[in-house]
């Protein structure tokens, strides 16, 4: 596998390697490092975990920037994180030619049924979010507005495509997860209520975004797309060779993998 330069963008409440926290947790759980033993450039910026798309956007801009001038990078962003990148790549003057691929991980580029139920308590589907959840999300509430489906279908419709970025993106289809899935049975009342495949949080046809590169199914939650769930609640440290590799890990080599056919 060719060496890449690869940028992790987090989601909501998400950060990267620069703030004050212990080194070995982070948003990808255990992500970086791996693919760093692969002989992989790696990023990882942090912008506002509670910011709007715009200055999330602009935060992840700049990082992208101040990268060492060469080849091209690659951004696996999940969730929010997808649509700072587009906002990014389709808005910030220079990124777009720092940009080879876009791939977003449960990215809700039309917005999400599960934003639209914290910020309306009388939605059908509050009932189904853990209160935790919810108690942590209306706490931190300034990014919630641009993850709606009202909100999402307009920057959606107002953020194109940039001609020379390869678009990819992956939906996670927490039915065929089990219970060890932190978000199993959000996701079914998600299913129940709007009919479609989903992640807990963003549905099928929201992660998959027209006119862009679908990638199969990740059969997994919200949380486990970076490598989280009960199986798997501590964070990655080490690969050691006698515990078999985290499978999320063999996720993000296939996706490394599809870009091998990607010039930068």
């Amino acid at each position: 596998m060719a060496a890449r330069s690869i940028v992790l963008a987090h989601g909501v409440l998400g950060f990267g390697h620069t703030v004050p926290i212990p080194p070995f947790i982070n948003y990808f759980n255990g992500v970086a490092g791996h693919l760093r033993r692969k002989g992989h450039v790696v990023a990882e910026p942090t912008v506002n975990p509670i910011g709007s798309i715009a200055q999330r956007g602009s935060q992840l801009a700049a990082a992208i920037l101040a990268l060492p001038p060469g080849r091209k990078v690659h951004i696996l962003a999940h969730s929010m994180g997808g649509l700072d990148a587009r906002h990014a790549i389709t808005n910030v003057p220079g990124v777009s030619a720092r940009v080879a691929t876009l791939v977003t991980i449960g990215t809700p580029h039309r917005g999400s049924p599960t934003a639209d139920a914290v910020a309306d308590r009388t939605h059908p589907l509050f009932s189904a979010i853990p209160p935790v959840l919810v108690d942590q999300l209306q706490n931190n509430a300034g990014w919630l507005e641009n993850l709606t489906t009202e909100f999402g279908g307009r920057f959606d419709d107002d953020t194109p495509d940039v001609a020379g970025v390869r678009y990819m993106n992956v939906a996670g289809d927490a039915s065929r997860g089990g219970h060890e899935l932190f978000f199993f049975q959000l996701a079914a009342a998600v299913g129940g209520l709007t009919g479609e495949v989903n992640d807990g949080v963003v549905t099928r046809t929201s992660a998959l975004r027209a006119g862009h590169e679908h990638l199969p199914d990740w059969p997994v939650d919200h949380a486990g797309e970076i490598g989280w769930s009960f199986q798997t609640p501590l964070p990655i440290v080490f690969e050691l060779p006698l515990i078999p590799t985290p499978p999320h890990f063999d996720r993000y080599d296939a996706l490394v993998d599809a870009l091998r056919d990607v010039p930068d």
